[in-house]
């Protein structure tokens, strides 16, 4: 039964590298091309963007179990995929083969996509985050909505997720022999981004400095609730501001391997000022703005254990 599981775990993986490749590339052809344009149209290549980052991570959750990106597999579809080499009575090797590779099954959404690739590539949520939410909130419109909905922005930060978002799934061999090969506009849009991302924090750290001499009041504190947010001085204006981000439970390394214990953190992804309007959008802005990005929770370790820890299950799109 192994073979047979490899074989369709091997055949699912190959037709959506093959499809997440094609999306990739068209979606990135009409991005380059509509930015030469005076007038651009966004939401061919953020449909086209966004179709490719799903099929991305569907293809790196088939590579790790099938079962990850169908809905309603049957008891004996879903046994065979966790232990392959179990022998399953009267097991209809033909009937599920065209099911499965004919996709009768439903799949997941997005979201629940989302929700898997940060529980397995854990090292990436805090960089990727902010992308996907934005990503998540965007997508039905640019696909749904009868007129333009999308900024241009949201296609420039969801090209730059679709490609760093390849270089990290292919890493791991996730596409097998299916390749997406940068082309010279890709390597010269994505160094555009990083310098264009130093000069928009400049940007936004001079205007929210005038803001803030036409503050009256003193430096205020801002308070909210969840273990999504936590408070922090704004590096601008010293006003009570707001990060976004998830708080995480963490191994501490021990010197030569090993877990030598653990630590509750608060990992930073955006920030909001709501005094002199300073907005950080990901973790690297955050950084250029010279905040920290990781913060120390560790008093409020036995909330989070009552709280969290029983229910991390049913929290898992809480990303």
């Amino acid at each position: 039964m192994k073979e047979y599981f490899d074989q369709i775990r091997d055949q699912l993986r190959s037709e959506l590298a093959r499809s997440a490749v094609g999306y990739l590339r068209a979606g990135l052809e009409l991005f380059h091309k509509e930015r030469s344009n005076s007038y651009p149209s966004i939401q061919p290549a953020f449909g086209n963007l966004g179709i490719a980052i799903e099929l991305m991570l569907k293809t790196f959750l088939v590579k790790h179990n099938p079962s990850l990106i169908f809905r309603d597999l049957p008891l004996d579809l879903q046994i065979g995929f966790a232990c392959p080499e179990a022998e399953l009575s009267g097991f209809n090797k033909r009937y599920h083969k065209v099911n499965l590779l004919s996709f009768n099954y439903k799949t997941v959404e997005l979201d629940d996509c989302i929700s898997s690739f940060f529980l397995l590539c854990q090292k990436s949520k805090q960089e990727l985050k902010p992308y996907f939410r934005l990503l998540s909130r965007s997508r039905n419109l640019s696909v749904h909505a009868s007129l333009p909905s999308i900024q241009y922005y949201q296609l420039e930060r969801t090209a730059y997720l679709a490609l760093h978002l390849y270089d990290i799934l292919a890493k791991t061999g996730t596409f097998n022999y299916h390749f997406y090969f940068l082309t010279e506009e890709d390597k010269k849009y994505l160094s555009c981004f990083g310098a264009e991302r130093t000069e928009r924090v400049g940007k936004k750290i001079e205007a929210a400095k005038e803001k803030a001499k036409t503050l009256s009041h003193d430096a205020c504190v801002v308070y909210e609730e969840g273990w999504e947010y936590y408070s922090t001085h704004c590096p601008v204006c010293r006003s009570g501001g707001l990060l976004s981000g998830s708080t995480e439970m963490e191994g501490v390394p021990e010197i030569g391997g090993g877990i030598a214990g653990y630590v509750l953190n608060f990992n930073a992804d955006s920030f909001k000022c709501g005094s002199c309007g300073l907005l950080l959008e990901d973790v690297e802005e955050l950084r250029l703005a010279n905040m920290e990005t990781k913060y120390d929770r560790n008093q409020d370790t036995d909330q989070w254990t009552n709280e969290v820890a029983p229910d991390l299950e049913s929290r898992e799109g809480d990303w």
